[in-house]
């Protein structure tokens, strides 16, 4: 099977930028939520990285069989790419899933200090309690330029 992410994009979807997600099953309205990561797995994997709370309805939407879609985006450059993906199931995160969600939060909350938002506000927006993260597994299907100017929309070719 064909990687759908170079090196470089799997490097930097976990870098610790900002990660939004979306879900849809046919005929319904898709629902977002808030990411804090991702791990790169084999055989065109990714392990959405995301706290339980807040997220209920897009998980209960995840295990009712939806499609995902994550963007990730960094703050200081406006970089941004998605990845859009099938096959998702929730799993529970293990110890090295908490770390990198931690880490990348960080990746993140120093960002946004770079770009002026207080540090206060900063370090709410991405805390992160490891005992509530879960993960999102799921399949690349493909991915995107998001990162605004002309070349945006223009699907990702390794």
């Amino acid at each position: 099977m064909a990687a759908i992410l170079t090196p470089d994009l799997e490097s930097f979807c976990q870098s610790g930028v900002s990660v939004i997600v979306a879900v849809c099953s046919p005929g319904e309205a898709p629902v977002a939520g808030l990411g804090c990561g991702c791990r790169i797995l084999s055989d065109r994997r990714m392990r959405l990285l995301l706290p339980r709370p807040g997220n209920e309805v897009l998980l209960a939407k995840v295990e009712g069989g939806a499609r995902v879609a994550v963007t990730f985006s960094q703050p200081i450059t406006h970089r941004s790419i998605q990845v859009k993906g099938s096959q998702a199931v929730v799993t529970t995160a293990d110890e090295e899933d908490r770390r990198e969600a931690v880490r990348q939060s960080q990746g993140v909350r120093r960002e946004l200090i770079e770009v002026d938002y207080p540090p206060a506000f900063a370090e709410a927006y991405c805390q992160v309690k490891p005992e509530i993260i879960v993960g999102v597994d799921f399949t690349l299907d493909a991915a995107f330029v998001q990162t605004p100017g002309p070349g945006a929309g223009a699907e990702l070719k390794p």
